[in-house]
């Protein structure tokens, strides 16, 4: 079993999604925690802005190392990963991988290319960070590994398909990862936040959902990170955030049928203004890339 450890104190991290959203507060939390970090993020331009927010908060100049990253493009995944190499002499001892995008909408109403642009955000380029930082994190002092994951990761939700099966994929990657990496000493953690205020419905893939959930954010980014790094100093491999997103899924572990019921309720009055749906499901062909910097 891994050696827990006691705070974050010169802790070697990668963070991506670092630019904002809960990766950033993750950023925030540890640097005040005096780690040393290396942070990612598609927007050049926020994640600098971001940089200069630690700065300003008493972080120094060489605690941070920022490197503007795709995380779907191979070219930049090397670029990242050989400057977080170079930075922490080839050791990690903690990965949060952060990054992520939404799809809002019918499935039915979405063309094709959502599903894969989702899961190249959420699934593949996750799964290829796992990848590549295993040979540092197996260098590293008592190393982990955190993936987000979501609600919707142990219980898919109507009007959120696309997003609901890549964190499934998340999931399961993650509690795979959990058994392998135990040979190697590495503490490897799934966090599921519920809804939480950030910006992200601003760089979904696509948006054509009649119910909006702006309003149903209430848990702050610092929130969702504070409870995260706690669960790491304690060991902890999976934590759901949210007393409504536990119920949610206690509920659906003892009577999955009750919550199919009242998901499908739900969703046929919801939809039952057929002028609304129709304006709402606009089939989108072409996918704008969304800002992949916040699960």
């Amino acid at each position: 079993m891994p050696r827990r450890r006691d705070s974050f104190q010169a802790t070697r991290c990668l963070i991506t999604g670092a630019s904002s959203g809960i990766g950033a507060a993750f950023a925030r939390l540890l640097a005040a925690d005096g780690a040393r970090l290396v942070v990612t993020g598609r927007s050049a331009d926020r994640l600098a802005s971001e940089v200069e927010h630690l700065k300003d908060a008493g972080a120094s100049a060489d605690q941070i190392l920022a490197v503007p990253a795709d995380l779907t493009d191979a070219d930049d995944r090397r670029k990242l990963l050989d400057a977080t190499s170079e930075r922490f002499d080839g050791a990690l001892d903690l990965v949060i991988n952060a990054a992520g995008v939404g799809a809002y909408g019918r499935f039915e109403s979405h063309a094709p290319a959502v599903m894969r642009q989702v899961f190249e955000i959420n699934v593949f380029a996750l799964a290829e960070m796992c990848r590549a930082t295993l040979p540092m994190l197996r260098r590293g002092d008592r190393p982990s590994l955190l993936n987000i994951g979501s609600i919707v990761a142990r219980r898919g939700l109507p009007g959120r398909p696309e997003y609901s099966a890549s964190k499934f994929a998340v999931a399961g990657l993650t509690e795979a990862l959990r058994a392998e990496w135990t040979i190697d000493g590495i503490h490897v953690m799934l966090l599921n936040p519920g809804f939480t205020t950030t910006g992200f419905e601003r760089n979904v893939v696509v948006h054509t959902a009649i119910y909006k959930t702006e309003s149903e954010r209430s848990m702050t980014p610092d929130a969702v990170a504070q409870a995260g790094l706690r669960a790491l100093l304690r060991g902890r491999r999976e934590l759901t955030l949210t007393a409504r997103g536990r119920l949610l899924l206690a509920v659906n572990r003892v009577v999955p049928g009750f919550v199919d019921w009242g998901f499908g309720r739900w969703t046929r009055r919801l939809y039952a203004d057929a002028p609304a749906l129709a304006a709402a499901e606009q089939r989108s062909t072409d996918p704008s890339p969304p800002d992949s910097s916040s699960a």
